[in-house]
C-alpha cells in the first residue's frame, strides 16, 4: 500500500513534494574527489564547483573550521578532528535535498563504506574522480606546501620519509570508490585544463 502525504494544513504543492522525494525516479547526484595526497584535488573541486555552480564540500575546510575554535596539539587530537570532520560531510550529505554536490577529501577505506550505505540509503547517483601521481613527485609537491602557509591542523605528520608517505598512499590507493570511476593522473596538473573531464563529468550532472 501506498503511503500518502495529506496535510491540509498546507499547500497541495508540498504533499507532492515529499510524495515525489518518496517515489519519484529522481536521483541526486553525488561526485566524489578523492585519492592521493597533494594531487590538487582541493584545487580541482573549487574550480570546478565556480565553474558550474556546484556546492564542494572540503573536509580539510571543515577541520580547519574546527581546529580555529578546538585547538589540538597531538596526533591523536587530529585524528579525532579529522572523524568529526567526516561526520560532518556526511551529516550535509543526508540534509542535501535535491542539488549535485561535490565532496573532496583524502577518503579512508572505512569512510567509503559509510559513503557507499549513504548513497543507496538517499538515493544518490555517484561519480567518482580518483587522483593518482607519482610517488616521487607527490612527495616533493607536499613538502612544498607544508612549507607555504598551511593550517596547523594539516601539519600533524610531516611525511619527511619518502618510505612513510608511499605508506600511506597505499593505504589511500587501497578505497574502493563507488559509482562511475575516472581515474586521473596527476603527476603534473595538465588534468585541470582538460575539456574531456569536464565533459563527463557535465554529462553525469545532467543525465
Amino acid at each position: 500500500m501506498i503511503r500518502l502525504f495529506i496535510d491540509k494544513t498546507k499547500p497541495i504543492w508540498v504533499s507532492f513534494f515529499l510524495w515525489y522525494n518518496e517515489f519519484g525516479d529522481y536521483m541526486k547526484k553525488l561526485i566524489l574527489m578523492g585519492g592521493d595526497l597533494a594531487s590538487g584535488k582541493s584545487t580541482f573541486a573549487n574550480m570546478l564547483g565556480e565553474e558550474l555552480g556546484i556546492l564542494v564540500i572540503n573536509k580539510d575546510n571543515l577541520k580547519e573550521i574546527l581546529g580555529d575554535t578546538i585547538k589540538v596539539t597531538t596526533r591523536e587530537e587530529n585524528k579525532k578532528l579529522s572523524v568529526i570532520s567526516f561526520d560532518l560531510m556526511c551529516y550535509l550529505l543526508k540534509k542535501n535535498q535535491k542539488d549535485t554536490i561535490i565532496l573532496e577529501s583524502n577518503f579512508k577505506p572505512y569512510e567509503m563504506e559509510v559513503l557507499k550505505k549513504l548513497v543507496e540509503e538517499y538515493n544518490y547517483d555517484v561519480l567518482s574522480l580518483v587522483f593518482r601521481g607519482d610517488n616521487k613527485i607527490l612527495h616533493e609537491r607536499f613538502q612544498k606546501r607544508l612549507n607555504e602557509n598551511r593550517h596547523y591542523v594539516h601539519k600533524s605528520q610531516d611525511f619527511t620519509n619518502i618510505e612513510d608517505f608511499v605508506k600511506t598512499l597505499e593505504e589511500l590507493r587501497a578505497v574502493k570508490y563507488i559509482g562511475e570511476v575516472i581515474n586521473i593522473d596527476s603527476s603534473d596538473f595538465s588534468y585541470q585544463n582538460d575539456i574531456q573531464i569536464v565533459i563527463k563529468i557535465t554529462n553525469f550532472i545532467h543525465k
